[in-house]
């Protein structure tokens, strides 16, 4: 026995199905296949952190920070439905399912999740990722002017912490997050909404000793104040310290431990396409104060 309205659909399915000599059977598997051989499956909050992941490099900062909303955009089920479901009535039904918004606000973050959904390259940046080396590293310390300033500069060159000041991870994390091992990033305070755990290597623990127990690790006027270093430092770009975290970790550990805790997926070609830069295994041990027998 099957209920009345999947009698209804498989009688709606033979219609399509009639002329081309397709049993319903038969087209179900042909669309089982094509689904699972197009990541269709793949879930939206998994090609959301893939997309994040791969794009990183490429978006303008503010791409970034329009397409870093759309978790707060979108309700929980939407962001575990599986891609293949999704068309734009979808995400605009989904958009506007906890509070009325305008037509002009629907159509802006559409396009921003079907950006996403589609896995576009739009918004590129331009130009090469500028990695920093250790001593370009201490003299943007140089420029901070309290120990506050210079424990989150320190959190954004040593550990990869995403650096906007407004949106970024850097606003949300707090020292309660700061172990005596490792930090570890919830998904509240993950920019892709998973959480990842990343080594507190020696230099780091010497920079940000004395650092509170708890309360946010972004000081008051951060904005401000990231702004002038950044200036005074010559810096181009919110990422470049963590940029520069990336390709000295890739050099100092392997691909798997800078993945991790970079946030990006397995799968993700972002480290080896654009932080694997002319840093040797020397660099990258002693811009974290590592020792040799540390690697792998």
């Amino acid at each position: 026995m099957i209920t009345a309205d999947l009698a209804i659909e498989a009688m709606k399915a033979t219609n399509v199905l009639a002329g081309t000599g397709i049993g319903l059977l038969e087209a179900a598997k042909i669309v089982a296949k094509q689904i699972k051989s197009t990541g269709a499956m793949e879930t939206f909050r998994d090609r959301y952190a893939r997309a994040v992941a791969n794009g990183e490099a490429r978006w303008s900062h503010r791409y970034q920070i329009d397409v870093a909303k759309i978790p707060r955009w979108l309700p929980k089920k939407f962001m575990d439905q599986p891609c293949g479901t999704i068309d734009r009535a979808t995400i605009e039904e989904a958009l506007v399912e906890d509070r009325p918004l305008a037509r002009s606000t629907i159509d802006a973050r559409t396009t921003r999740v079907l950006a996403v959904l589609n896995y576009r390259e739009r918004h590129r940046r331009s130009g090469e990722i500028q990695i920093l080396t250790l001593a370009e590293v201490e003299a943007v310390l140089g420029h901070c002017r309290t120990p506050e300033e210079r424990r989150v500069v320190a959190l954004l060159a040593f550990a990869g912490i995403r650096p906007d000041a407004e949106s970024g991870e850097i606003a949300r994390l707090d020292w309660e997050a700061v172990g005596a091992k490792e930090i570890y990033i919830a998904p509240a305070v993950s920019k892709t909404g998973s959480d990842r755990h990343i080594p507190l290597t020696p230099r780091l623990r010497e920079l940000i000793d004395g650092h509170p127990a708890s309360g946010r690790v972004r000081p008051a006027q951060w904005k401000r104040s990231w702004t002038r270093i950044r200036k005074a430092s010559g810096l181009e770009g919110q990422d470049v310290l963590r940029h520069s975290f990336a390709s000295h970790y890739l050099a100092a550990t392997d691909e798997a431990k800078a993945k991790a805790a970079m946030g990006h997926t397995a799968n993700s070609q972002t480290l080896f396409r654009h932080y694997r830069r002319a840093v040797t295994q020397a660099d990258g041990l002693a811009y974290f104060l590592l020792k040799p027998s540390s690697k792998g």
